[in-house]
C-alpha cells in the first residue's frame, strides 16, 4: 500500500504496548512461586475472604442491589469463544454502539474503527458501563477511550463473573451507569489444563487454544493462562441479505452510481459508459442514457473482520505472615485485525484535455464521471491492533481480630492503532490533467476487462490515514473494614477507603490523502493540549442489619440497610459526590424483596474532550426521506473541551423468590428506573438527521460556500478537498455535547428449575429483560422525544433467553432460544415493521476420555452450535443495508468442537 513505509515508521515511533514485558513479568511471577512451592507443604490453601461485586464489605453479599453470576459452569455451556460474547447472551446487554459487526452511527459506532467490542447494559452505551478486572479499572480502549473489551481476559483464566445492573457510583466512581461487570480470575487452580477449539461457519472459521497452569501450596497459590483465537474474515459477496439491492424483498435498488465502468453525469442525467470497451475512442454516440452502470457498496466488504488476539494471564500469591498477603497480578493482550472496506471512489471533474475526454454534450469543455476504483485500486483494506494490559501489586492484611484491609497499585496501559488505505485527491487531479494518454488517467474504461491505467499513476494516487492512540492509567488504593458495633440483629460493619488514579491520552495522525501528492505526510497530533486528569476519591460504605435472627418480628426475618458515598475530585472538572442506599427485607424464609436508590455519573472521557482524537470532518452521503436518493454534506465528529459530566438518578426495586416447597425454583423480578441527565450524545451524528425535525439544531441544511470551504481547510478534514463546493448541500455537527437526558425503565425477570431425575440432574431456565420506555431528550431547550422505544438503532422492548439442560454422569447437553421481539423501522416514513427472530443455541460435553480409561477420565470433548437452524436475519431497509447486525448476526449457523485435558 501507498505510503506504508510512512506508516510503519509512525508506528514505530508512537505508542506501543510492550506484551513481551507482561509475558516476563508472568515468567517472573511463575518462576518464583515454583520456588516458593518447592519450600512449602503441598496442601490446600487458606480461604480468602470474598468480596462481592457491589459492596466493599467483604464476606457481605451487595444489600438491595441486583447480581447476575456467571460461574465456570455457565462459561462452560455457554458455547461462547470468547468472554464479551459470554456476556452478550444477557438480555439485559443490548448491541448498540461498539462492536465489529456493525460501523453505524447509532451510539457512535461508526468511530470505532478499531473494531472492539463492548458491553452496553441498559443500552445507555458502552461507556455507561463500568467493566473491572478482580474489581480494579483498566485503561479503556477505543481510539477515543469509550469501550472496555472484557475479550482481554482469557475464558480459562476467569473462575466467575458478576453483573451488576444498577448504579455503582457511590461504589466504583464514575461510569457505572448502566451498571457493573466484574472479572474475577481464577486463583485456586491446580494442575495443567489444554482446550483446542475449531469452529465453522459457512465461509467462516476460527481456531482457538488455551492453557492454563496452576499450583497451590500453603499460604499461596500461582496461576498462568494463556489463549490464542484466530477467526477468519467473514465476506459480504457470501450473505445475500448483507446487500444495497433490496429488490428481493420488494425493496429499492440502493446500489451506487459510483461504479467500473462508471457514468458520465449531466445534471441528474447518468450515461453509462459501456463495458467491455478500454476507452479508447470511446464517441458520445455510444453513450446511452437512462440506464446507468450501478455497483453495491458492499461488494467485496467484509461483513465481519479478520481477528486475531493473544492474551496472557499471570496471578501469585503468598502469605507473609499470619496476617499479611501479598497479590500480584498481571495480564496482556494483543487483538490485531484487518478488513477489507469499501472501495475508493468519488465524482471526478474530467476536462477536454485529458487524452481518454468524451462527452454527450456537444462542445463541453468537462463532464463528471462516477466512478469507483474497484477494479484497479480493489477494496479499500483496513488493519490495525489493540494492545491492552495491566500490572497490579496488592497486600492484604489483618488489623487486630476483625478488621482487615488491601491496599494495591497498579498501571495499565491500551494502545491502538488504525491505518487505513485512502486517495490522495491533489494527486487524482493532477493524473486527471495529464495530457500524455501514457500516464494520464483514464476514467472512460472497462477496469474489469482491461488494464485501463498506468501501474505507476495509480500508485502516485493511493493513500493512507494512520491513526494512534495510547492511553495511560495509574491506580492506587487502600481499603479499610471491620465491625464497628455489636447491634441485636448483628454487627455493623463498615468499609472506608481512598483512592487515586491519573489518566492521560496521546493521539496521533499521520496521513496523506489531502496533502499536494502522496509523497508529502501530514502529522496532527494532541501534544499541545493532552488530555489528562487525576482523580482523588474517598468512600465509605455500612451494612447495617436491623432485624435478624435474635430480634424477627412476624413478617420480618431479616431486615438489612447499606448506605455508601464516594466523592470524587477531577482536576479538569471539579468535585462530585454519589450516595446510595439499598434494603433487604427477608418477610419469611425464601422469600426476599430489596430495594436501592442512589445518583450515579460519567465523566467524559479523555477521548470526549479532545477534538483532535477522532475529530475528523468527513464528507458523507446522507439517505432523503424516500430511501432512494442520496445527498452530500460535511459531518463534523469527534470530542469538544468544555464538556460537564453526566449525572443519573436510579432506583431499582426487586423480589426473589425460592420456595421451600418446591426445591430448586428460583424466581426473581428486578425492576429498575433510570434519569440520565447531561447525557454526552451525538445526535447530529445520525443518518437519518435530514428527516428528524428533533435534530435540527444540529444541522445547517443551506451552508454558505464560505463555511463549507473554511472546513475543508481545517487540519482535520479527511474528505476530497477538490470536490465541487456545489454538492455539498447540508453540514452536520455531530461532535460530543451534553445534549439532553434519557429516561428509561423496565424489568428483568428470571426463572430457574433444578430438579433430580433417576437419569440425571434437570436444568430449566429463563431470563428477559422488558423496558417500559425509552425516552430522550435531544437538545437542552427541546422536549423529551417518545416513540424511541423498539425501533431501529434504539433499545428493543423485549429481549430474552431460556435454557433446558440434562446432566449425567459423564455427560452434559443444553438447548438456549433466544429471542428478540419484532420493532419498527422509524427511519423510514412508511415506518415499516421488522419481524421477531428467534435462534436455537445447542452444547453438549462429554467426558470422553473414560471410555479409554481411568487414567484419561479428565478428556473432554464438546460441541456447541449457535444458530442451529441458520435462521436468516428479517429484511429491513437499514439505510443501505437489507439487515440489522445490531439485533442479528451475519455468521448464521457456526458450529465448535472443543477438546480439553486436565493433568
Amino acid at each position: 500500500m501507498t505510503g506504508s513505509t510512512q506508516s510503519q515508521q509512525g508506528a514505530q515511533r508512537g505508542f506501543q504496548l510492550r506484551p513481551l514485558k507482561i509475558a516476563q513479568v508472568i515468567a517472573v511471577m511463575y518462576a518464583g512461586s515454583a520456588m516458593t512451592a518447592a519450600m512449602a507443604q503441598e496442601v490446600p490453601a487458606k480461604m480468602d475472604s470474598v468480596v462481592v461485586t457491589g459492596t466493599l464489605i467483604r464476606g457481605a453479599a451487595p444489600v438491595g442491589a441486583p447480581v447476575t453470576k456467571l460461574d465456570r459452569e455457565a462459561i462452560e455451556k455457554s458455547g461462547a469463544a470468547s468472554t464479551t460474547d459470554l456476556l452478550r447472551l444477557l438480555p439485559q446487554v443490548q448491541n448498540l454502539g461498539a462492536d465489529e459487526g456493525h460501523t453505524n452511527a447509532a451510539q457512535n459506532a461508526n468511530q470505532n474503527i478499531t473494531l472492539g467490542s463492548g458491553i452496553n447494559l441498559r443500552g445507555l452505551g458502552p461507556e455507561s458501563t463500568l467493566t473491572l478486572i478482580n474489581g480494579v479499572r483498566m485503561a479503556p480502549g477505543g481510539l477515543a477511550a469509550q469501550y472496555t473489551d472484557p475479550s482481554t481476559i482469557p475464558p480459562l483464566a476467569i473462575e466467575r463473573m458478576e453483573v451488576i445492573t444498577d448504579g455503582g457510583s457511590a461504589t466504583y466512581g464514575s461510569d457505572a451507569v448502566g451498571g457493573v461487570v466484574n472479572i474475577r480470575l481464577r486463583k485456586r487452580f491446580d494442575g495443567v489444563a489444554l482446550s483446542a477449539r475449531r469452529g465453522e461457519g459457512k465461509d467462516i472459521h476460527q481456531n482457538q487454544f488455551g492453557a492454563i497452569v496452576g499450583k497451590n501450596w500453603e499460604g499461596g497459590n500461582v496461576m498462568f493462562a494463556v489463549d490464542k483465537n484466530k477467526r477468519s474474515r467473514l465476506s459480504a459477496d457470501d450473505r445475500e441479505f448483507y446487500t444495497d439491492d433490496m429488490r428481493p424483498w420488494g425493496g429499492p435498488d440502493l446500489r451506487g452510481f459510483n461504479a467500473n465502468p462508471g457514468n458520465i453525469q449531466v445534471g441528474s442525467t447518468r450515461y453509462a459508459i459501456p463495458a467491455g470497451q478500454n476507452g479508447r475512442g470511446l464517441t458520445a454516440a455510444q453513450l446511452v442514457a437512462g440506464n446507468p452502470n450501478r455497483l453495491s457498496v458492499y461488494k467485496g466488504r467484509d461483513a465481519l473482520p479478520e481477528q486475531d488476539r493473544l492474551s496472557l494471564v499471570g496471578a501469585f500469591s503468598q502469605e507473609l505472615s499470619d496476617t499479611v498477603r501479598f497479590n500480584l497480578e498481571a495480564f496482556g493482550s494483543e487483538r490485531k485485525y484487518n478488513r477489507y472496506t469499501d472501495p475508493q471512489s468519488g465524482n471526478y471533474t474530467v476536462r477536454n484535455t485529458n487524452p481518454f475526454f468524451v462527452s454527450p454534450v456537444p462542445g463541453a469543455t468537462s463532464t463528471v464521471v462516477n466512478h469507483s476504483w474497484i477494479n484497479e485500486l480493489g477494496n479499500s483494506l483496513s488493519e490495525g491492533h489493540e494492545r491492552t494490559g495491566r500490572v497490579m501489586a496488592g497486600l492484604d492484611f489483618d488489623i487486630g481480630a476483625d478488621w482487615s484491609g488491601n491496599a494495591y497499585i497498579a498501571t495499565s496501559r491500551t494502545d491502538e492503532k488504525s491505518l487505513s488505505q485512502n486517495l490522495n485527491g491533489n494527486a487524482v487531479n493532477a493524473a486527471l490533467a495529464d495530457t500524455n494518454p501514457a500516464t494520464a488517467l483514464n476514467l472512460f474504461c472497462d477496469a474489469s476487462a482491461f488494464a485501463c491505467n498506468n501501474p505507476a499513476t495509480l500508485a502516485k494516487i493511493g493513500a493512507f490515514n494512520d491513526r494512534n492512540s495510547s492511553y495511560t492509567m495509574h491506580d492506587v488504593g487502600v481499603k479499610f473494614d471491620g465491625p464497628v458495633m455489636n447491634l441485636p440483629a448483628g454487627k455493623l460493619r463498615v468499609a472506608v477507603g481512598a483512592e487515586v488514579h491519573k489518566d492521560e491520552m496521546e493521539y496521533y495522525e499521520d496521513r496523506n490523502n489531502s496533502t499536494p501528492n502522496n509523497s508529502t505526510v501530514f502529522h496532527i497530533d494532541n501534544s499541545s493540549a493532552l488530555p489528562k486528569r487525576t482523580v482523588r476519591s474517598l468512600y465509605a460504605e455500612a451494612n447495617v442489619p436491623l432485624v435478624g435472627k435474635a430480634n424477627a418480628k412476624p413478617f420480618i426475618d431479616r431486615l438489612d440497610l447499606s448506605l455508601a458515598v464516594r466523592a470524587d475530585d477531577y482536576s479538569d472538572f471539579g468535585f462530585t459526590s454519589n450516595p446510595k442506599v439499598g434494603i433487604d427485607w427477608v418477610p419469611a424464609n425464601g422469600l426476599k424483596i430489596y430495594a436501592t436508590y442512589g445518583t450515579a455519573f460519567r465523566a467524559p472521557t479523555l477521548g470526549d474532550i479532545d477534538p483532535i482524537n477522532a475529530g475528523l470532518i468527513n464528507v458523507v452521503d446522507r439517505i432523503s426521506a424516500d430511501g432512494r436518493s442520496t445527498v452530500r454534506g460535511i459531518s463534523l465528529l469527534g470530542g469538544r473541551e468544555g464538556l460537564d459530566p453526566e449525572t443519573a438518578d436510579i432506583t431499582t426495586f426487586g423480589v426473589n423468590f425460592r420456595p421451600s416447597q418446591v426445591r430448586g425454583l428460583s424466581l426473581t423480578a428486578d425492576f429498575f428506573k433510570v434519569d440520565y441527565k447531561d447525557r454526552i450524545l451525538t445526535p447530529g451524528n445520525d443518518t437519518a438527521i435530514l428527516q428528524k425535525p428533533e435534530l435540527a439544531a444540529y444541522l445547517n441544511s443551506a451552508p454558505t460556500v464560505a463555511q463549507i470551504t473554511a472546513l475543508m481547510a481545517q487540519p482535520t478534514f479527511t474528505g476530497n478537498t477538490a470536490e465541487p463546493v456545489s454538492g455539498i448541500r447540508f453540514i452536520a455537527d455531530g461532535r460530543r455535547y451534553n445534549a439532553g437526558v434519557v429516561k428509561t425503565s423496565g424489568v428483568d425477570v428470571a426463572a430457574r428449575y433444578d430438579w433430580t431425575t433417576g437419569f440425571g440432574r434437570m436444568t430449566a431456565a429463563a431470563t428477559a429483560n422488558y423496558v417500559f420506555n425509552y425516552r430522550q431528550q435531544f437538545t437542552p431547550t427541546t422536549p423529551l422525544v417518545g416513540g424511541l422505544l423498539n425501533t431501529l438503532n434504539n433499545p428493543v422492548r423485549l429481549r430474552a433467553r431460556a435454557e433446558l439442560g440434562w446432566t449425567g454422569e459423564n455427560a452434559r447437553v443444553t438447548a438456549f432460544a433466544n429471542f428478540t421481539n419484532a420493532y419498527t423501522n422509524a427511519t423510514l416514513a412508511t415506518r415499516p415493521k421488522i419481524a421477531s427472530h428467534t435462534t436455537i443455541d445447542l452444547t453438549a460435553q462429554y467426558d470422553i476420555g473414560k471410555l479409554f480409561g481411568e487414567q484419561y477420565k479428565e478428556l473432554r470433548a464438546a460441541l456447541s452450535v449457535q444458530d442451529l437452524f441458520d435462521r436468516k436475519p428479517p429484511f429491513v431497509q437499514n439505510a443501505t443495508m437489507a439487515f440489522d447486525p445490531q439485533n442479528t448476526s451475519a455468521i448464521g449457523r457456526f458450529a465448535s468442537l472443543t477438546l480439553s485435558y486436565k493433568f
